[in-house]
């Protein structure tokens, strides 16, 4: 015998967004009911169910954010903020000298290499080219310029500068991220499908009396899921891919990764252009 929920309970398979989306309305009449065990179950869900909806993402390759390589954004504010602190630290020598101390052009002579045009021409160059442009400048500071380095005080400053570069470079050589595997997929989806029935069973464990009362609070907590399980339905009737919803809205998404893949009915489920039933209302 076969006791499990996905055998009792005659729903079919959700997408992500459609379980995100009406769990988060169940959870609401659940607070307003001071549900608080199909609260917390709720956020446990949508908790779930929202890093699958990343990882279907990264599994379509689709990027979960703007920007291709964040660890080298984070280094490249750094090296920029030292570039500049080393020009600023030796332009800071000049300050209360007269205009004939030999000081300006020392302070001349020494920038012109390391920033022939400006520091913002070396700051707003693509990653790849500041790097260049940073070990080069890392080469003067540590070799031709090195005396003078040390007379201006650049000591901390050129090894920070150093040691960035060589993250830098580790950043930008890094190998992308591993593409999610589909198994990871299939069983977070599997997961979240035994989580939203769960839902349904903590709702008939405390609103299970065939009263008046008793129906109107199950029913009330059990439409938002009734109401995408019967979007579902149309969808396979009509003989149609399912689409998936945005999580927010309710509004469907034609476009939402591997949205087909859900489109099965999940076992016991009606088959296409048989009518449904619900049991569990």
């Amino acid at each position: 015998m076969d006791g499990t929920l996905e055998s009792i309970f005659n729903l079919y398979v959700f997408t992500t967004g459609r379980r995100l989306f009406a769990l988060r309305q169940v959870r609401v009449i659940a607070k307003e009911q001071r549900f608080t065990e199909l609260v917390k179950h709720c956020d446990a869900a949508v908790e779930h169910d929202l890093a699958t909806r990343a990882m279907e993402r990264r599994w379509a390759g689709e990027p979960l954010a703007t920007g291709s390589n964040p660890a080298a954004q984070r280094i490249d504010v750094l090296v920029d903020r030292t570039l500049g602190a080393i020009r600023d630290h030796v332009v800071a020598q000049t300050q209360g000298a007269a205009p004939d101390d030999p000081i300006h052009k020392e302070v001349a002579a020494f920038l012109k290499p390391l920033f022939p045009v400006s520091v913002q021409a070396i700051t707003s160059l693509p990653y790849v080219d500041e790097l260049a442009a940073v070990d080069d400048i890392v080469a003067l500071l540590q070799g031709q310029l090195a005396p003078a380095a040390k007379e201006f005080g650049l000591g901390r400053l050129v090894n920070r500068l150093a040691d960035l570069a060589v993250q830098y470079r580790e950043a930008l050589e890094a190998p992308p991220p591993s593409l999610i595997d589909w198994g990871r997929v299939r069983a977070a989806r599997a997961e979240g499908q035994g989580l939203l029935l769960e839902a349904v069973a903590i709702i008939l464990g405390k609103h299970h009396a065939r009263t008046r009362e008793g129906t109107a609070a199950r029913l009330a907590l059990l439409a938002p899921i009734l109401q995408q399980n019967e979007a579902i339905g149309q969808y396979l009737r009509s003989r149609r891919a399912i689409a998936d919803v945005n999580p927010e809205t309710g509004e469907d998404e034609p476009a939402a990764p591997a949205a087909p893949a859900s489109a099965a009915p999940a076992p016991g489920a009606p088959t296409p252009g048989a009518p449904e039933q619900h049991p569990i209302a």
